[in-house]
């Protein structure tokens, strides 16, 4: 009965020809019904060969395998790029969604006057580190060198990131040499990350200073920055005071990026300064800790936060217009009042007295 359905339907396999018409005439079935149905011929036509002794049939027949094989490849090609691009998209949206939840932050903090005109947004650099993949053993090697000397905790999430991807993908590949060389990448994310808590490597992470509080310990150190250090300032600066775009911004000099060059400096000060004093009888930033807070980090966040105040360009550029502006008002109240004064002084105003 299964046969006489297939051949009253049309489908076969008994060359290519036969392959590609059937293919034109599953076209008006949905997908699912076309996938099965093409598997099932494939299976039948497999059975054939075995019980079918003539060389020219065996040839027809091999032909039209390889007709559905090849329609079965790029429909799985397709899937798989839809899966991409469907994980990149909520990707974006994810994104998306934090750049408008650190906008609306940014402007509900905003002590700029509502009159002021909005200064021109520049473009910002990436946030993401280039280059990382997971396709093979070589690509997964490559993503852990590229992530080496970046900050720990970064270097986690971002395997951690793409093990997950890299399973989705397994869900939707049916090509084994595909599957072997994603598999064999994960192996490798697993063992970093299995090594990175034998190793307690989240305890070297160096969290970021704000870039307010870097800008007063300029101030504070007064002369002894060094033009590393200056640089580095720039940068964040550069990266809009969001520590993350350091990953893509690159040291002139070295050609690291400064999130590398950042974690190998301060690795050297904290060994150097590991027994030194934090603050002074004043609370204020010893030497040594200033030292470090120019590469936007201290041992001790949380009291440099409550006693170093934050110093923002665009708030101190507005008290100083303010402060021009009260200036000004002050200059025209004293020219009336010496105005009022001369005036009851005149002549006519003594000759009528």
């Amino acid at each position: 009965m299964g046969k006489d359905d297939k051949e009253d339907s049309g489908f076969g396999f008994k060359d290519k020809a036969k392959a590609e018409d059937t293919l034109r005439l599953l076209e008006k079935h949905d997908p699912n019904y076309r996938r099965l149905t093409v598997r099932g011929l494939l299976g039948r036509a497999k059975r054939v060969l075995t019980m079918t002794k003539a060389e020219d049939k065996i040839k027809n027949i091999k032909e039209a395998m390889e007709v559905f094989e090849n329609w079965l490849a790029e429909l799985e090609k397709n899937k798989e790029q839809k899966s991409d691009k469907k994980e990149k998209n909520r990707e974006q949206r994810s994104e998306e969604r934090e750049r408008k939840k650190k906008k609306s932050e940014e402007e509900s903090d905003s002590d700029v006057e509502m009159e002021e005109k909005p200064k021109e947004k520049k473009e910002l650099p990436a946030d993401t580190v280039p280059g990382l993949g997971f396709k093979d053993q070589e690509a997964a090697k490559s993503t852990l060198q590229e992530l080496e000397g970046r900050d720990p905790d970064y270097q986690k999430l971002a395997v951690k990131g793409l093990i997950g991807r890299a399973k989705r993908v397994l869900t939707c590949t049916r090509d084994e040499t595909k599957l072997s060389n994603i598999k064999e990448a994960i192996s490798i994310f697993d063992k970093f990350l299995d090594d990175f808590d034998t190793m307690h490597l989240s305890k070297q992470n160096n969290p970021y200073i704000s870039l307010a509080i870097v800008r007063t310990c300029v101030h504070l150190a007064d002369a002894n920055i060094t033009e590393q250090q200056k640089a580095f300032i720039e940068a964040y600066t550069s990266a809009g005071g969001e520590y993350k775009r350091l990953r893509t911004v690159l040291e002139t000099e070295g050609g690291k990026t400064w999130d590398i060059v950042r974690n190998a400096a301060l690795k050297q000060l904290k060994e150097k300064h590991a027994d030194a004093k934090l603050f002074n009888e004043k609370d204020e930033p010893t030497a040594e800790h200033l030292e470090m807070l120019l590469w936007a980090y201290s041992p001790e966040p949380a009291r440099v936060k409550k006693l170093v105040a934050a110093t923002d360009d665009t708030k101190r550029d507005t008290d100083r217009k303010r402060r021009s502006s009260r200036g000004s008002d002050d200059k025209v109240d004293d020219r009336k009042r010496r105005s009022s004064h001369d005036s009851d002084d005149s002549p006519s105003k003594k000759k009528k007295e």
